[in-house]
């Protein structure tokens, strides 16, 4: 069953709402900066992660969860993949596949790639890419960990739009992701 334990004192870089006097959202401290974020725990599946408080928690029914900002562009989501044998690069490679076929993405841009330590022990890889959407053309970043624990597979995306500038925010929220094992 998925959890949610408050977790304050982090703050990361994020796009104002543009009230700079002090009335900002839950969450904000005023400044543009997230002053809380709050730990979202699935047992049932074995990994937890922060998030900014003022975003929203809904796991779903094929497992995982999706976090959105209620207020900007920014998103979140957890998939698992339970009883593959995909490697790492495995993950990687479709996942790049499905961006590059996805018929709203006039192109794509390599940010990024490296293999991370994970809080809880074990290794994960790291992509982040932008790309240019249809029809509007407006630049959007995606920052993705994809983690392999046992016979489970777990990938975690941040999107947002890239004039928003959530670079820190997602690094955050990635860095923070765990994998339980029992």
């Amino acid at each position: 069953m998925p959890t949610n334990r408050e977790e304050t004192g982090n703050t990361a870089g994020r796009a104002t709402d543009g009230r700079a006097d002090g009335n900002s959202d839950e969450g904000m401290d005023g400044t543009g900066s997230i002053s809380s974020f709050e730990t979202y725990a699935d047992d049932e599946y074995g990994y937890r992660l922060a998030y900014p408080a003022t975003w929203s928690a809904k796991a779903e029914p094929a497992g995982g969860t999706s976090f959105d900002d209620r207020t900007g562009s920014a998103g979140a989501t957890v998939s698992v993949d339970e009883g593959g044998d995909l490697t790492l690069a495995d993950y990687v490679a479709g996942f790049l596949e499905t961006l590059a076929a996805d018929e709203h993405v006039r192109a794509i841009e390599r940010l990024d790639r490296r293999d991370v330590f994970l809080e809880s022990g074990g290794m994960g890889r790291v992509v982040d890419y932008a790309y240019w959407g249809e029809p509007d053309g407006e630049r959007w970043r995606l920052t993705y960990l994809f983690v392999r624990e046992g016979e489970t597979g777990y990938v975690l995306g941040v999107d947002w739009n890239d004039d928003d500038g959530l670079d820190e925010l997602a690094a955050r929220i990635v860095e923070s992701f765990a994998v339980e094992t029992n």
